[in-house]
């Protein structure tokens, strides 16, 4: 059903999480050309885009996208996909469906539209609208619903699930928000118990650490020698959670749906504590392997530490897997 389809895929670098649905795409036969939405590498270029001051780039930004445009005039894609688009302007989604008269153009959120600005402005330029974020449905009720994903990296195969426990608990994760704050509550709380820990906190951007810790109070429960600015590799990720218990999921308070990380520990089969009330509203819910806890006042009880997970159904993880996103946000059942 989608072999031989082409899509054009523009999204966001995220630890390489475009370049897995890249690669699944082409595992379905499906003819993908895919480009970064930030045509920018630099930290200063993508500290200057996150503060809204686009117009210093406009013109870098708009010989970009004119590029992929000219790319694609001999092209005939049955789909546009643009993910959490920061810089894309309207001109380039309405000229493409010039040239490309009977393309599908689908707009994926998997950051709140209320993060991201320039994506508001692009919803009537879409034929199809989806969010990882149902509460972004009160921007438009014509914005559908669908949770992010796990990859192939965090679907684990029987042998990993026997893996050895070092930690009790673990974190990965970047810094924002209260996060760090409440990581360090909850890791306590498992150290007062005697049991091992592990926490990676991560950085984008050295500059921008050492902004937010002089101009804004998101730091302060952090210092420099805290923090790695270079990520863990998905692997690395993957063999700490697959050593841990329990994993921590710290969602932004703006947000409401689920986090990679949150799908992630569906595919591993790990215990998740979350800020994250709205988990219990999906259908894999069960209190014996997550637990929600209070962003003001973060409790572990006991018998959450000791219960052991208990597994769902294949059925239950495939639907989350990324085959099966791929699947809905190209609408193929």
């Amino acid at each position: 059903m989608l072999k031989n389809k082409k899509v054009l895929l523009i999204v966001p670098s995220f630890f390489g999480y475009e370049l897995d649905i890249v690669k699944e795409m082409v595992a379905l036969g499906i003819e993908v050309d895919y480009f970064d939405e930030r045509p920018f590498k630099s930290s200063i270029a993508k500290i200057i885009n996150r503060l809204d001051l686009k117009f210093i780039m406009r013109r870098y930004i708009s010989r970009y996208f004119e590029s992929i445009l000219k790319q694609s005039v001999n092209k005939r894609y049955d789909y546009l996909l643009v993910i959490s688009p920061e810089t894309i302007g309207t001109s380039f989604v309405s000229e493409l469906k010039a040239i490309n008269p009977n393309i599908i153009s689908i707009l994926y959120m998997w950051d709140s539209f209320g993060n991201k600005a320039n994506a508001r402005k692009l919803l009537p330029f879409f034929d199809h609208i989806i969010s990882f974020d149902p509460g972004d449905k009160s921007i438009n009720t014509d914005i559908q619903f669908l949770p992010l994903f796990f990859n192939n990296d965090f679907n684990a195969s029987y042998n990993e699930l026997i893996h050895e426990q070092l930690y009790s608990v673990s974190f990965v994760g970047t810094v924002h928000s209260d996060r760090v704050k409440l990581v360090k509550q909850i890791m306590k709380q498992f150290e007062d118990r005697g049991v091992k820990t592990f926490s990676f906190y991560y950085c984008p951007s050295k500059l921008l650490f050492i902004l937010k810790k002089l101009f804004t109070k998101e730091y302060d429960f952090i210092s420099y020698s805290e923090v790695s600015f270079k990520p863990m590799s998905k692997t690395e990720i993957k063999t700490i959670f697959l050593q841990s218990n329990a994993v921590i999921d710290i969602q932004h308070p703006a947000q409401k749906g689920l986090t990679m990380r949150s799908l992630e520990m569906l595919g591993l089969e790990k215990k998740l504590i979350t800020t994250n009330c709205d988990v219990r509203s999906y259908d894999f819910f069960d209190e014996r392997n997550i637990l929600v806890i209070d962003r003001i006042n973060p409790h572990i009880p006991d018998d959450f530490i000791n219960m052991k997970y208990t597994p769902l159904s294949h059925e239950s993880r495939l639907k989350y897997s990324l085959r099966s996103w791929i699947y809905s946000v190209l609408n193929i059942t």
